[in-house]
């Protein structure tokens, strides 16, 4: 799976945002696919997990699940709601647990009971420090889908995830919106750039060109680069 360091700078800022107040369950949602949802989960799933806390990743994403052919685990039979226990896949007695999207291509009643999913939360809560919900995109959610806007307003915290120079300001809008009328708690949005580097990133692949008979000139040019408060400036 692709996926990013326990260090990176940005996770790490995501990170201390969710810890600041103790939030214990988490949601992530893209804009629309292809933000990065699923990476950032998994991402911040081993961040908890580092910091020593029992994590629970689960994927609600029916739209396009993750868990299972990343991870290569099998897609079971589950619903919320119920004491039947979730197939809960745990590679170590310790660490991160992680329960794949319902196999199902369209989403049980269960699902669309708030009350039902907060009763199942409440139980993963008993076992595990922290529980992140990779839910589907909220401006492509539909019938088939567990709804996002349900997951987000059971959470103590939803994360809103873009794509940089693709998600617009209209449908960025209309998501927070969307949110906010769950009774969600938005406490921020994230911009994915992975595909559009800074200028101190594209700078620096620049001077991999100089030869290396003029190496310190290079190494020279790299930290100036990177000391550089402008050059590494995200808007």
């Amino acid at each position: 799976m692709n996926t990013l360091p326990v260090n990176y700078v940005e996770l790490e800022a995501i990170y201390q945002t969710l810890e600041k107040r103790a939030y214990r369950c988490i949601s992530l949602s893209g804009v629309h696919d292809l933000c990065g949802t699923s990476m950032t989960a998994y991402a911040l799933a081993k961040r908890y997990q580092a910091n020593g806390y029992r994590v629970l990743l689960v994927d609600v994403n029916l739209h396009h699940p993750n868990l299972d052919s990343q991870l290569g685990l099998k897609r079971l039979d589950w619903e919320v709601g119920c004491d039947q226990v979730a197939p809960i896949f745990a590679p170590s007695e310790m660490g991160t647990h992680y329960l794949t999207a319902p196999i199902s291509n369209t989403a049980s009643l269960s699902f669309r009971d708030p009350n039902a999913i907060q009763h199942s939360l409440s139980q993963w809560l008993e076992q595990y420090d922290r529980v992140i919900f990779d839910t589907a995109p909220i401006s492509t959610t539909n019938y088939r889908d567990i709804p996002t806007n349900l997951i987000c307003s059971a959470a103590d915290a939803s994360v809103l995830l873009m794509k940089s120079e693709f998600t617009t300001e209209v449908a960025l809008k209309d998501c927070c919106e969307r949110l906010a009328k769950a009774n969600a708690n938005l406490v921020g949005v994230v911009m994915n750039d992975v595909q559009f580097p800074s200028l101190a990133s594209e700078m620096i692949r620049e001077t991999e060109r100089i030869p290396n008979v003029l190496n310190t000139v290079k190494h020279f040019l790299q930290r100036q680069i990177h000391k550089s408060t402008l050059l590494n400036f995200r808007i």
